[in-house]
């Protein structure tokens, strides 16, 4: 991990998010890059004014910068022109960022990225990795839980995963949802539907191995993907999800969107979504 950008507008959500990006950025020793959007009111505006009033968003940047990532090596600030979303995807493709970064609920520039927005648009339209911080989930990450089906996007939600956990020498849990047919055979048999799994599972999460992250296997059957998350979120404190954003499989009914935000709402917990082809 190279460059993170995280959106920010003076809302407790931002500045959430602003903080997990720092710690996020501090660790792994990344390129924070905090952007805000002006909009100039739609009335007319005496001269200059439109001036003052980008000054005095640029200075209150600065000092979101100063107060809450001043552990930073490297933070550089934009001060983007236009609507929020797609100014904020075109900085971080601009950038060649390897994060995008928002928080649950916006306000000022991001008025319009709660939650369901922030899913709605931005995740129908990145073609990078993006982190939802919800407040509640902005502490220092101290564990990754990976979500991981053998989909294109969970295999690059694993590649997204081992970058990240061995930038932040952390360990992972990687947890596969299966609903097996009725077998007749114990689950340490190798014919059962465990053994395969299990096989399959440590195939899909090698690119953590080859990086010498420590990986917990968590096959969890009968539960509903975002269940069996939650279940291993709850279990290691300051953990953070990863999933890619379609599934098959265990994950076939979370297509585009919806497994960020049934984890946030269900858990709290920051969620990193990983478009397929974007890690690796």
């Amino acid at each position: 991990m190279h460059r993170i950008v995280t959106g920010v507008d003076g809302s407790e959500a931002a500045s959430a998010a602003l903080g997990w990006s720092a710690d996020l950025a501090e660790r792994t020793g990344s390129e924070l890059i905090v952007a805000r959007t002006f909009e100039p009111p739609q009335a007319e505006l005496p001269p200059g004014r439109d001036r003052e009033l980008r000054a005095e968003e640029q200075a209150e940047l600065s000092r979101w910068c100063a107060d809450r990532a001043a552990g930073v090596g490297e933070v550089r600030e934009l001060l983007l022109d236009g609507p929020a979303p797609d100014a904020l995807l075109r900085a971080a493709r601009d950038a060649d960022a390897d994060l995008l970064v928002v928080g649950g609920r916006g306000a000022g520039g991001f008025a319009d990225l709660h939650l369901g927005s922030v899913a709605h648009h931005l995740t129908h339209h990145t073609t990078l990795p993006l982190a939802i911080v919800p407040p509640s989930g902005s502490s220092a990450v101290r564990h990754l839980v990976l979500g991981v089906d053998g989909s294109d996007g969970s295999l690059s939600a694993a590649r997204a995963c081992a970058d990240m956990a061995a930038g932040l020498s952390v360990g992972v849990t990687a947890v596969h949802a299966f609903e097996p047919v009725v077998e007749w055979v114990p689950e340490d048999d190798p014919r059962s539907w465990h053994t395969a799994v299990e096989r399959r599972l440590r195939e899909w999460t090698e690119p953590l191995r080859e990086r010498g992250v420590e990986v917990e296997l968590d096959i969890d059957r009968d539960s509903h993907p975002v269940d069996a998350i939650a279940r291993a979120l709850a279990a290691h404190a300051g953990s953070a999800a990863i999933v890619g954003t379609r599934g098959a499989g265990g994950f076939s009914g979370l297509r585009l969107g919806r497994v960020p935000l049934q984890l946030v709402h269900h858990t709290g917990a920051a969620v990193v979504m990983v478009p397929a082809g974007s890690a690796g």
